[in-house]
């Protein structure tokens, strides 16, 4: 039995994907109100409060390994030892836990690799079995500006023309499935990255070239950022926290080279910018903002 964690974000839906008609039964740990992204015979649902650890302790019974994400805030750590410890209590052996590049429980400037660092070290203080994926900047983020790129041709951010490593979060969730299934990867910390790297202004090309129109990059202040995030509600905590965070890889502080981990795990060459574009074409031709 296989347990899956924060299955309605792009890493999780994409281990669900995986594991789905395979030979192991899986469990997808839903919160209220949360249904279940993937169908398939051998998955089930199973619902949790965070307030009741009687429920998620029954969500744990049984089960041989878990992938152990969650989204994003600064209560990232607590959220994965709560977890933990409710399966150290039932006997679950093995972690496969969702990390970032650049993770570190003492960075000063970008809490949010400090917020995936800590987690890192709690969960690890655990005594279990675990093993590490540390992936580069997920290809989904671009959904982010996908309404600006339907309607104005534009992707704007505080990016610079820095080059970043992207991967598909379908082929960190392939790379995930995989070391949950084999516990030979148990104790090992894996940078899971496309083989491209480049700029978002490179970024816009490529769209440009595949969705058959013209796209631009435009550099904006972080300020300007700061007021773009306002405007689609995000918290003042999470705003800052991403501004430090694109900055941090603008400036080259975290920026992973590519490596060899999604074909020597999975066996298959991670996908491409172009593929995950034209994967996800109408979407960007289409999308309308919230």
């Amino acid at each position: 039995m296989l347990l899956v964690t924060d299955v309605s974000g792009p890493v999780g839906k994409a281990v669900l994907a995986e594991l789905a008609n395979g030979p192991a039964p899986v469990r997808a740990l839903l919160q209220p109100g949360g249904e279940l992204p993937i169908q398939a015979p051998n998955i089930e649902a199973v619902h949790f409060d965070p307030a009741d650890a009687a429920s998620l302790q029954r969500a744990v019974q049984g089960v041989e390994a878990i992938f152990l994400a969650w989204q994003f805030s600064p209560q990232l750590a607590e959220a994965h030892m709560r977890i933990v410890s409710a399966a150290k209590a039932a006997g679950v052996r093995r972690l496969v836990q969702l990390s970032g590049v650049g993770a570190d429980p003492n960075m000063c400037c970008a809490r949010m690799l400090r917020w995936y660092g800590q987690a890192e070290v709690t969960v690890a203080a655990a005594g279990l079995e675990v093993t590490r994926l540390r992936p580069s900047m997920l290809m989904q983020n671009l959904f982010e500006f996908a309404p600006s790129i339907a309607q104005q041709g534009l992707i704007s951010g505080p990016f610079r023309s820095t080059k970043w490593t992207w991967v598909d979060a379908r082929d960190v969730g392939a790379v995930a499935a995989a070391t949950l299934r084999d516990a030979m990867h148990s104790g090992r910390t894996y940078t899971v990255t496309g083989s491209e790297s480049m700029s978002y202004p490179q970024i816009a090309e490529h769209l440009t070239r595949v969705l058959g129109k013209p796209v631009r990059y435009a550099d904006i202040t972080a300020n300007e950022a700061r007021g773009w995030l306002q405007g689609k509600g995000l918290s003042p905590v999470m705003i800052e926290a991403k501004l430090e965070m694109w900055d941090a890889c603008a400036s080259n502080l975290i920026n992973a080279p590519p490596t060899q981990v999604v074909k020597e795990v999975t066996g298959r060459e991670p996908r491409s910018v172009d593929d995950f574009v034209r994967d996800h074409k109408k979407q960007f031709l289409t999308a309308v903002a919230a």
